[in-house]
């Protein structure tokens, strides 16, 4: 349900809006001041602002202003309402920041599908701002599925459906690696080519930051693989 706010120093006027919009199934919260109707906005989200231009001490231009400087207010529909009819006064509300202008006396049906359609609008707006996007400069990690095709102390070669640019850093989770003793190594990927299946890619990688201790491990590891291989060659 769609949530207004009025603002109008006019009881009267406040009733009858209200009254349109609540039987239109809006969401209604009503004030007589600018002060008091940006003090609740500034607790809650409308949906769309309404107010009138002639209030005092603070008018509806002033408190248009002070929304404008919210920054959760920037894409916020606000329609004037006044009975002011000038072009000038039209085009003060638009220099301000106000969406719309509706002209009292109000027309019950000409009113409520005004206010809808800045509900529409409050609502695609806002459902386009949450799928913008920004640009950032975030270090972040994804889960892919490879496959380690190769093993030298110095990489690993990979096997994978995802193109990676050089310089990109995996993770690598394979059992290879718990039975050699090293934990998940940092890999750098140094190229990326067609792989021997169309839609694969074959990637080269190097260890990051490996010492001694863990390239032993990992040549010991391939010698003792080497020596296997060996043997069972022999042996068929």
């Amino acid at each position: 349900m769609p949530k207004i706010i009025l603002v109008d120093d006019d009881r009267e006027i406040l009733n009858i809006a209200s009254a349109l919009l609540v039987h239109a199934q809006f969401d209604v919260f009503c004030c007589e001041t600018a002060m008091e109707a940006l003090e609740q906005i500034r607790k809650q989200d409308f949906d769309v602002v309404i107010t009138d231009a002639n209030m005092s001490p603070h008018s509806g231009f002033d408190l248009i202003r002070s929304i404008k400087m919210i920054p959760s207010y920037d894409l916020v529909p606000i329609a004037m309402l006044t009975g002011r009819r000038e072009k000038r006064d039209v085009e003060r509300a638009l220099s301000v920041g106000a969406s719309d202008y509706i002209v009292k006396p109000l027309d019950p049906e000409y009113f409520v599908k005004k206010v809808s359609e800045l509900a529409a609008l409050s609502e695609r707006q806002r459902h386009v701002a949450r799928f913008a996007e920004i640009a950032l400069d975030e270090v972040a990690s994804c889960e892919i599925a490879l496959v380690v095709i190769g093993l030298t102390e110095h990489g690993v070669l990979l096997d994978s459906d995802h193109r990676l640019h050089v310089g990109s850093a995996i993770r690598l989770d394979a059992e290879i690696f718990n039975k050699i003793g090293i934990a998940k190594p940092l890999l750098r990927v140094t190229s990326c080519s067609p792989g021997a299946i169309e839609g694969t890619f074959e990637l080269r990688t190097s260890f990051e930051a490996t010492d001694e201790k863990r390239q032993s491990k990992i040549r010991q590891y391939i010698q003792s693989r080497t020596l296997q291989n060996k043997r069972s060659a022999k042996a068929s």
